[in-house]
């Protein structure tokens, strides 16, 4: 009982939460401040864009939980510039610092890395430039005390997500527009099989962390048995879900959020707490207890991947030739990598270097390393790469000083350092940092950790911008609207995309999307498009010119943003065109030994007239070229465009 008390003593003097640093006059005040950031990270994985966008899935995702940051970035640089240093301390920590060195090296990278899209370098830009700016207002300005109320917002919208996947699998979400149409999946809105798992376990993890931390009251007494049962219902409820996503990186992810969540409270707090850590365990063994009874054939669809994973374990569920293509990249381009943005338009090329060490491998395509330190190592090169490594470091180092010290830090660290690792570890198989809706969730697990952590390590490593306070600000504010300005002019633009797909009237079509290349977010959708639009209407009246602009707009296309949807397309109608030069540069991406170039004499002009033709002639043993996109878990496109 003694023992008890006293623990129960050190989370009641450590219950009141840390704040952000002091200052005159907040960055952002809470009371704008929480909103906005609930907003922004509460609700992205609840809406998705529907039919009338283009983008049917992303772009009102970017919307929510891009406007929110753009908001406090305007209310920040207004007041910076208004108050200055005077009346307002703006300061960046060692963590920050790093992480703007890194934001500036990718940026540099333009001057000497030949960039292949310029719209994904841009907008990957803009992403990371506002998750970092998320993480200095994070750090500055959010109190620790809105961490409860958000993790509650977060459990909710998990909840509702797995009503929603419960509907889909069956085939029964087509009553309503507010679910993703994807019947027989189970993704709720979040769009992936994998995303849909991390956002699963990043809310079980946080109810764990409430259950923990509703223990004792600032007051030191009991919390109303109302919200602890409200907590583990809805602790239950997500980790259902999680266990019928059927991801196993999410899965794995969780354990080890718990195993770092579990390591800090017995560290600061002893065993007092263990009793607390058997109850999730035990709400866990009965979840999966009744999701075998009750939906049996989700729980063998998961033993059947952990016994993929067991027996095949040197495949990583599909990853392994992926692996071996963006090491190739890597390699190809060690020092100046490939920039920001631009990993899946160098896979092709990667994937055929590839081939040279590694024969027996698949063709396929994919957009993203399923690693994302290994696509910063591809992309940043050795610097790029190195930069965010010595930031995880920081952080790690950082985490293991507090463990060895026995330090007590608020109790929202505890629950960032969790997610932190849940995050981290699940990068290592799939792309939470190329999604929005995470990647703000980890930038302020990183923000309240280092308030505390870094701290410990380096007490002094704090960064005040003195006589640039203004300047600061008055760079805040132009940046935020200008990416204001971006975001909406890419919505004009994808609206008309969606508009031009929408008719079959050629003329009007055609108008609409040369009107949409003119908006830089979608420049590139639009002109591939207009692509197929030319093609298809000089198919319709069998004009040779127009089918020849419609194949040079496409493989205009494929030279900047090289796809395997264009690949194939061009492969047919460049033996079409009789086209040897593009017919063997495409040639050269397809897999040794499953294609070969030949000569068909038999063939028939377009006059009608018997010639030979060079063209691509699959080989018997071969069985032809077998396209694997990605993982079979990779993302669904709810509608076709």
């Amino acid at each position: 009982m003694a023992a008890s008390r006293a623990a129960n003593k050190r989370i009641k003097e450590r219950d009141v939460p840390s704040e952000a640093p002091a200052a005159a006059r907040p960055l952002v005040p809470s009371s704008i401040l929480a909103p906005l950031w609930f907003i922004s990270l509460a609700l992205p994985n609840l809406v998705y864009s529907g039919v009338y966008w283009y983008d049917t899935l992303h772009l009102i995702k970017w919307v929510v939980a891009g406007v929110p940051v753009a908001v406090a970035l305007i209310v920040a640089g207004a007041r910076l510039v208004r108050h200055g240093r005077e009346e307002l301390d703006f300061k960046v920590d060692l963590f920050g610092v790093i992480w703007l060195g890194l934001l500036a090296y990718t940026m540099m990278q333009s001057l000497w890395v030949p960039i292949s899209s310029k719209v994904s370098f841009v907008q990957e830009f803009l992403c990371f430039a506002a998750v970092w700016a998320f993480y200095v207002i994070s750090w500055n300005s959010f109190p620790n005390r809105t961490v409860r109320p958000l993790l509650w917002l977060a459990n909710l919208n998990a909840a509702v997500n797995v009503l929603f996947a419960e509907l889909q699998i069956r085939n029964l979400s087509g009553f309503t527009h507010l679910i993703l149409p994807t019947p027989g999946n189970y993704i709720g809105n979040t769009g992936q099989q994998n995303m849909f798992g991390l956002w699963m376990a990043i809310c079980v993890m946080s109810s764990i962390y409430l259950y923990i931390a509703y223990a004792t009251t600032p007051g030191g007494k009991k919390r109303h048995p109302v919200v602890t049962v409200a907590n583990l219902l809805l602790m239950g409820i997500n980790f259902w879900g999680l266990w019928n996503s059927t991801s196993r990186s999410a899965l794995l992810s969780l354990a080890v959020a718990f195993v770092v969540l579990a390591s800090i409270i017995l560290r600061q707090f002893g065993r007092d707490y263990t009793r607390r850590l058997w109850h999730v365990i035990a709400v866990f063994l009965l979840v999966v207890v009744l999701a075998v009874a009750f939906s049996p054939g989700r729980a063998l669809d998961f033993v059947y991947k952990i016994t993929d994973m067991i027996l095949n374990a040197e495949s990583f569920g599909g990853r392994d030739g992926i692996w071996a293509t963006s090491r190739t990249m890597f390699e190809m381009y060690p020092w100046r990598g490939v920039g920001i943005g631009q990993y899946k338009w160098h896979y092709l090329e990667a994937q055929r270097e590839m081939f040279k060490a590694y024969p027996d491998k698949i063709w396929q395509y994919t957009h993203w390393a399923h690693n994302e330190f290994l696509q910063w190592f591809c992309e940043g090169g050795i610097v790029g790469g190195g930069l965010l490594l010595v930031m995880w470091g920081l952080w790690g180092v950082s985490l293991l000083v507090m463990l060895r010290r026995r330090e007590h830090v608020a109790p929202e660290v505890i629950w960032a350092c969790s997610l932190i690792a849940l995050i981290s570890f699940n990068a290592l198989f799939t792309r939470p940092f190329h999604r929005i809706e995470n990647i703000l969730w980890l930038s302020l697990g990183f923000a309240i950790s280092s308030r505390d952590m870094v701290a410990l390590l380096m007490p002094r490593k704090v960064f005040s911008l003195g006589g640039l306070t203004r300047v600061c600000g008055a760079v805040l504010l132009t940046a935020s609207l200008g990416g204001l300005y971006y975001l909406g002019d890419g919505m004009v633009g994808d609206r008309m995309i969606r508009e031009a797909l929408s008719t079959q009237n050629a003329a009007p079509q055609r108008s609409l999307l040369e009107r949409a290349s003119t908006h830089m977010m979608v420049q590139n959708d639009a002109l591939k498009n207009l692509g197929y639009h030319y093609m298809q209407l000089g198919q319709q009246t069998q004009d040779i010119e127009i089918l020849s602009r419609g194949f040079q707009l496409l493989w205009q296309h494929f030279l900047r943003e090289p796809h395997s949807e264009e690949l194939r397309v061009l492969l047919d109608w460049s033996q079409r065109f009789q086209n040897v030069k593009v017919l063997e540069t495409l040639a050269s991406y397809l897999k040794p030994g499953t294609y070969r170039l030949g000569v068909q004499h038999d063939a028939v002009d377009s006059a009608g007239n018997v010639v030979s033709a060079v063209v691509l002639v699959p080989l018997q043993s071969s069985g032809g070229m077998r396209i694997v996109e990605t993982p079979s878990d990779e993302e669904i496109t709810p509608y076709n465009k």
